[in-house]
């Protein structure tokens, strides 16, 4: 169980465990990096105003000039904008370190028949598919029973993006679709009892994920993947601290004592184990 915070831990015991840091930040300052899903943001509206907290806090970095991109939880921070909060809570995180690490999904599709084919698609054996995700020499890949292809990357950033939007917008919301670690579509089929077709995609950098927080044009949702040790869930902050015209410095200092209070009472808890959530 942790028993220090960010806000009350003491410099002198070096050896003491942190807790995430929280941060009240403006929505304005707020930029993502991949699009959000307007059925889920609907919904979410909707439930945080029927809740009045936020249980789990999207998790963000830091970038130039003050602002921060969303890692996890566009649907959260689009559904707090829309409901015209002037400030979000975020779980600041350190980008660069190697707790936090950047992996992709792939798209397993029920459906062959809404797999865009053609074009400027290429027939590939499917590890050359895997191969020119990895070297850039491709945008995207899709693997289905009867053999693989691949999509010819252009060669700047938005670009990339504009070829994945493109490729994921002929099935989205046409087909059952499911993220998964890209792995090999019997083995999926054999977990999932069907699988018509595999969409994997590059590996982005955390540079890139960077950049594109700045670009007009994002990354389709349920693409990045981002892992992030010591996260911080259930956090329950009543949503009028972020609602409420105070100064930014005084919700901080309300949320810092919050926290405070709690590992006072014992009620936070870190728990060093991998968890398996059957209810998310």
């Amino acid at each position: 169980m942790a028993t220090t915070s960010p806000a009350s831990a003491d410099p002198t015991t070096p050896s003491a465990p942190r807790l995430p840091t929280l941060r009240i930040v403006p929505s304005s300052a707020v930029l993502l990096h991949e699009d959000s899903d307007p059925l889920r943001v609907e919904r979410l509206v909707q439930v945080l105003a029927a809740d009045g907290v936020l249980r789990n806090p999207p998790v963000a970095a830091a970038l130039e000039h003050g602002e921060y991109v969303i890692l996890d939880g566009a649907n959260r921070v689009t559904a707090l904008a829309r409901a015209g909060y002037p400030d979000q809570l975020i779980q600041l995180v350190e980008y660069d370190d190697a707790r936090v690490a950047l992996e992709v999904w792939a798209h397993l599709l029920n459906d062959e028949a809404v797999l865009p084919s053609g074009g400027d698609w290429e027939r590939l054996p499917a590890d050359a598919v895997h191969a020119g995700l990895t070297d850039g020499r491709l945008s995207c890949g899709i693997i289905t029973h009867a053999g693989a292809r691949g999509l010819p990357s252009p060669p700047d950033l938005a670009g990339r993006i504009a070829a994945i939007s493109n490729v994921v917008a002929h099935y989205a919301g046409r087909t059952q679709i499911y993220r998964v670690p890209p792995a090999p579509l019997e083995a999926l089929g054999q977990e999932f009892g069907r699988a018509g077709g595999l969409v994997v995609f590059p590996r982005l950098t955390k540079a890139d994920i960077r950049d594109t927080a700045r670009l007009p044009i994002k990354l389709p949702s349920g693409i990045s993947r981002h892992i992030v040790q010591d996260r911080a869930l259930r956090v329950n902050v009543d949503l009028a601290l972020l609602r409420s015209d105070t100064p930014l410095a005084d919700k901080q200092a309300r949320l810092d004592a919050m926290i405070r209070d709690r590992v006072a009472q014992h009620r936070v808890r870190r728990y060093p184990e991998s968890t398996v959530l059957f209810d998310d």
